[in-house]
């Protein structure tokens, strides 16, 4: 019947496989009716596009993964310089202690024949243990104070922790008095990560302008 044969025409022409320099309009007589039927091409999405899609995808997701929920609303017009100078020194720092343990391990007896695996574990422990009762006795002298001169403790956490990785990267080279200086380092570093904890909540709080 007409109907039908029009039916299939129109199905044919706009099936998304036809090629794309089919005909714009074709006409078929169907009985006393003339149908007019338009082809429009089938053309995938262009590379770039595809490309500029996912890009932005993952921009967005390291955006909501890195940023404050509501960024740059949400916080202080510095808090972004902050947080890559913050990041900066975090990196810089968390090399400086892989070369720092390096040397302890060393010093420690790790990697020779000749030393003794239970006297580098119990000098390790020792002098893990040195710097933990370190940290508590100088938190225990002036940690009422931290909420105060925020800026400055940071500092001096900053400062505290460059001398800790230095005495122990030169703690292989002291001697008899190794172990001395390797708990005075530690004592250093573990100080920096109770001023450091301590005053980041109030660091925090300083940028969130909407209680994030």
């Amino acid at each position: 019947p007409p109907q039908a044969k029009a039916a299939m025409m129109k199905q044919r022409y706009k099936d998304p496989s036809a090629p794309s320099t089919a005909t714009p309009e074709i006409a078929e007589a169907c009985g006393s009716r003339r149908v007019r039927y338009r082809v429009t091409a089938h053309q995938p999405p262009a590379a770039e596009s595809i490309a500029g899609s996912t890009a932005a995808s993952v921009f967005e997701a390291a955006r909501a993964a890195l940023l404050p929920e509501g960024y740059p609303g949400s916080v202080r017009p510095e808090y972004l310089r902050f947080q890559v100078y913050d990041t900066i020194q975090a990196a810089c720092s968390y090399l400086r202690a892989i070369l720092s343990t390096g040397a302890i391990l060393k010093a420690s007896g790790v990697g020779e024949a000749a030393a003794s695996p239970m006297a580098a574990a119990v000098a390790w422990v020792l002098r893990d243990g040195f710097g933990m009762c370190g940290s508590l006795l100088f938190a225990s002298l002036v940690g009422v104070g931290f909420d105060e001169n925020v800026k400055e403790w940071r500092l001096f956490a900053d400062l505290i922790n460059d001398v800790g990785l230095t005495l122990n990267m030169l703690a292989p080279m002291a001697g008899e008095r190794f172990f001395l200086v390797a708990a005075l380092g530690s004592t250093c570093t573990s100080i920096c990560g109770m001023v450091a904890g301590a005053t980041r909540a109030s660091i925090t709080a300083h940028f969130a302008l909407s209680g994030n």
